[in-house]
């Protein structure tokens, strides 16, 4: 399995060039996913499957978020390209990994979908702690 990942609103940005440095060093395909594709399903734009049906181009305004989708040939190569990503102060908040479920998906579809879920598990997050380590108590 080739690994590849898809890039939302990160094309020309100085993110954008750390993460293809990142992912090219550890032999992964890295897509810029235009605007235009944003209806397109996941599997389509990855290769992982073909779509006959022709795709009306997306003509809307989107979303503005860097997204990444993540399909790798192992669970090593995603771990250690997370890694790099906090080493080179590159993380992307919305991140998924294609599955046989999200794979049929749009992008505009996942990308809510991660939202939703990121803005659960940051709600969920308890405060951060000052330092010395002991919560304040007021």
């Amino acid at each position: 399995m080739r690994s590849i990942v898809l890039c939302y609103n990160l094309e020309g940005t100085e993110k954008g060039k750390k993460l293809a440095g990142i992912f090219r060093l550890l032999g992964c395909e890295l897509r810029h996913v235009q605007k235009s594709e944003l209806l397109m399903p996941i599997g389509v734009l990855a290769g992982i499957f073909e779509d006959n049906v022709r795709q009306q181009a997306y003509i809307g305004n989107g979303f503005s978020e860097e997204m990444l989708v993540l399909h790798m040939a192992g669970e090593e190569i995603l771990d250690i390209a997370l890694q790099m990503m906090r080493k080179e102060q590159a993380t992307v908040a919305l991140k998924a990994i294609l599955t046989p479920h999200n794979m049929k998906w749009n992008s505009l579809a996942l990308h809510e979908e991660i939202l939703q879920e990121h803005r659960t598990m940051t709600a969920q997050r308890p405060p951060a702690k000052p330092e010395g380590g002991r919560a304040e108590n007021r």
